[in-house]
């Protein structure tokens, strides 16, 4: 490895270290605990210590310098335009000691991503497409306002008891916008060049994919997921026309709402 990029590796580690728990930022903020490390963010539950309230705190990362704080600027910008029971609002934002921060509602409950990967939730055909439909219709509410999601996946829908909630819209962009950079292995947010509502679809395909493979035994999922799903998964004809529409094999589906009606036959049948 090149000297100077491992010193910039170092560096960047150090300035984007988390805080630590008991941390209070601004007199009001309270660090309760760190929930992860984004590409372009830090993200905190806190204890707001005027109203008690339990709330997210989202840090523009540091080492992201502008970039980070663009895209803060910019999440924060989309969230207040939305107003949906299943979409967490922003509560504020703000700068300290030259840190721009967002706060959130906290939402409780469990990620699938949790629920699948930890809990060893299983999901039947019928449950991950119902299961689904119920997402479509935040979906259609976030593509009615002339946005595109781009980070449909597992970690970023919660279930708390009988509500789900669609989370981090630090991708989001306007419709017909151009999709501004790739992001790891979030292979469904850069699949096409310009924000359209196929690029969520394409991701809800792979949602339904994983939630599918919930009760497969295998080694070697990855892989699996990505190339054998037609021979490994018993699924019926219609929900394999749809998913071969979604994952963009067969002509894909240009109307969300297209997905929405085979979705509502195979359910209503």
């Amino acid at each position: 490895m090149d000297v100077i990029e491992y010193l910039k590796g170092v560096y960047e580690a150090w300035i984007d270290y988390p805080k630590r728990e008991g941390t209070v930022i601004t007199d009001k903020y309270r660090i309760q605990q760190f929930l992860g490390l984004g590409s372009y963010g830090l993200t905190y539950i806190c204890m707001d210590v005027d109203s008690g309230q339990e709330v997210v705190l989202k840090q523009a990362k540091p080492s992201k310098g502008k970039v980070g704080r663009d895209l803060l600027y910019r999440e924060i910008g989309v969230l207040g335009r939305l107003s949906h029971p299943s979409i967490q609002r922003c509560l504020a934002s703000f700068e300290y000691k030259k840190q721009l921060y967002m706060v959130t509602e906290y939402v409780k409950g469990q990620t699938l991503e949790d629920l699948i990967f930890e809990r060893g939730e299983v999901f039947s055909e019928q449950e991950a497409l119902r299961f689904v439909r119920r997402l479509m219709e935040i979906l259609s509410y976030v593509h009615e306002q002339g946005l595109v999601h781009l980070d449909i996946r597992l970690p970023n829908v919660i279930l708390d008891g009988d509500q789900i909630h669609l989370i981090d819209f630090g991708l989001a962009s306007h419709l017909g916008e151009p999709i501004r950079a790739k992001f790891g292995s979030a292979e469904e947010t850069t699949h096409r060049e310009i924000a359209e509502t196929p690029n969520d679809l394409y991701a809800i395909g792979h949602f339904i994919l994983f939630m599918l493979y919930s009760g497969y035994n295998s080694d070697n999922f990855e892989v699996e997921l990505n190339s054998g799903w037609e021979d490994e998964l018993t699924v019926s004809p219609l929900t394999k026309h749809m998913l071969r529409k979604l994952l963009q094999i067969d002509p894909p589906y240009t109307d969300p709402q297209q997905f929405v009606r085979d979705l509502d036959h195979w359910l209503n049948q």
